[in-house]
């Protein structure tokens, strides 16, 4: 049975670390059924015994793996500078948080998870709880503080988070999984996030 997980390194020992880091390169580099336990012993020593101690199962391996990469995706959220201005303030964060969704590491952990979540419904749980759902909320409490500040108006601050993060994701992150080959520059992403910003300012606007 897979082991739940709470934290990016929750209670991993340093060779637990290793095996995660070591798993997440080779189920990005030839998917999680074509990997092995035995390709990761080799990359990193040890025993079947160790894996199963760390992480249950091989599933348990591959959720620890997804569960990192949400909380440091999730984690670019918290960090919103509320010195700047409101709309200076969102471009900032959300040129990060696409910047860091559009990159190699993410789309092939979408790929990835997009295999797995039918026969692996708990890779999806985690995802949305500790993506969609707890890791909008630093950016929903700042809109209901600009809402306070009478900056913006708006009504349903959670959901307004969530729609904001889509828009700023916009159609360069569909066009980085289906053409994975192109280089999707930083200066697009800013660009459709400053178009993001702007129609969500549009739309709250006092």
């Amino acid at each position: 049975m897979a082991k739940p997980v709470s934290e990016e390194n929750e209670t991993l020992s340093d060779r637990g670390l290793l095996i995660r880091d070591a798993a997440e390169q080779l189920f990005f580099q030839h998917g999680f059924d074509e990997t092995s336990l035995e390709m990761i012993i080799n990359e990193t020593g040890g025993s079947r015994r160790s894996i199963y101690n760390e992480f249950g199962n091989k599933q348990g391996l591959l959720l620890a793996v997804v569960n990192r990469q949400v909380y440091k995706q999730a984690h670019t959220l918290t960090d919103i500078h509320r010195e700047l201005s409101a709309k200076a303030a969102l471009n900032d964060v959300c040129f990060r948080f696409a910047q860091g969704m559009l990159s190699p590491t993410m789309m092939s952990l979408f790929r990835l998870v997009v295999q797995q979540v039918v026969k692996f419904p708990e890779l999806g749980e985690v995802i949305n709880q500790r993506g969609r759902i707890m890791g909008i909320l630093p950016l929903a409490d700042y809109l209901y503080w600009l809402t306070e500040q009478q900056v913006l108006t708006i009504e349903d601050c959670h959901f307004s988070a969530q729609m904001l993060i889509e828009m700023t994701k916009g159609p360069l992150h569909t066009q980085a999984l289906l053409l994975p080959n192109t280089v999707i520059t930083d200066d697009e992403i800013r660009q459709q996030v400053h178009s993001a910003v702007d129609i969500f300012f549009k739309a709250h606007q006092i």
